[in-house]
């Protein structure tokens, strides 16, 4: 489990120091907040499709790179599963803040690396058991390029986990363009071949958000001027769409809003 019970103190720590880095809400408020509500929405998810996808595979003592980290939430989930996890991001003030983090929390085997994702192979970073990419592979014109990176660094047998976008969910253009994505996402039904031709087998898929509930948040937030206004709608109205996104994957089969893949480095 890579989150159980109440939100771990560490990663409270975590989102409160890039929440603070955004914004003016004082810590203890925003403590409160993940208190009762846990992780921000977006990563909730993605964190439910993480679960899913991994279920039953061994992360102790593995050795594991998380590209395009992010704020470095899911490494040190990773870190405290027993796993080795290097994570790469192109924000340096993340990699500070995440870095930081693993230090006050003693996770000594989790380090964090400011760069671009597109020079993998010149970081010298070694050979890994599990390879993590949620959410940039819409970001990177030359995604094929990147996942070739990927594979080079992935043992044989070793494990390729990705999420993206659905290339046929409705979309808001400059939402859109604020997230700079390059590509609308990717078809459910097209990945296992794109990923075959790239030396990959798919083993599991998943996919959350059939009714794009995700979308009409999206479109209820453009409603409100401002990030700071949008910013505040989020914080209220987060928890509901949590709530009736898990509820809504679980009954309905279609589709969804985002998809989550593993797949096997077929390499010998």
């Amino acid at each position: 489990m890579l989150m159980k019970g109440s939100m771990e103190k560490y990663l409270v720590d975590l989102f409160v120091t890039s929440a603070r880095e955004k914004s003016r809400v004082p810590g203890w408020l925003i403590r409160f907040y993940l208190s009762l509500f846990g992780v921000p929405l977006g990563k909730t998810i993605r964190i439910d499709m993480v679960k899913e996808l991994i279920r039953g595979y061994e992360i102790k003592g593995k050795r594991i790179l998380d590209v395009g980290c992010g704020a470095g939430d899911l490494s040190l989930m990773l870190t405290q599963q027993g796993a080795e996890v290097i994570g790469v991001e192109l924000e340096a003030q993340k990699v500070a803040s995440a870095n930081r983090t693993a230090r006050q929390w003693n996770f000594d085997r989790a380090r964090f690396i400011a760069g671009d994702v597109m020079k993998l192979q010149q970081m010298g970073l070694g050979q890994f058991d599990m390879i993590f990419c949620l959410a940039l592979l819409e970001h990177i014109k030359d995604d094929k390029g990147l996942i070739s990176q990927m594979k080079s660094m992935l043992r044989p047998n070793g494990l390729f986990i990705m999420e993206v976008p659905n290339a046929r969910r409705k979309t808001i253009q400059a939402v859109e363009e604020e997230d700079g994505h390059v590509r609308p996402g990717y078809i459910y039904e097209d990945v296992p071949d794109f990923l075959q031709g790239l030396g990959f087998h798919v083993k599991r898929k998943c996919t959350r958000d059939p009714l794009s509930l995700f979308y009409y948040w999206c479109r209820l937030s453009r409603l409100i001027p401002g990030p700071k206004g949008r910013g505040q709608l989020f914080a209220v109205f987060a928890p509901i769409f949590i709530f009736s996104i898990r509820f809504t994957s679980i009954m309905t089969k279609r589709t969804g809003y985002e998809l989550g893949f593993l797949a096997v480095n077929q390499e010998q």
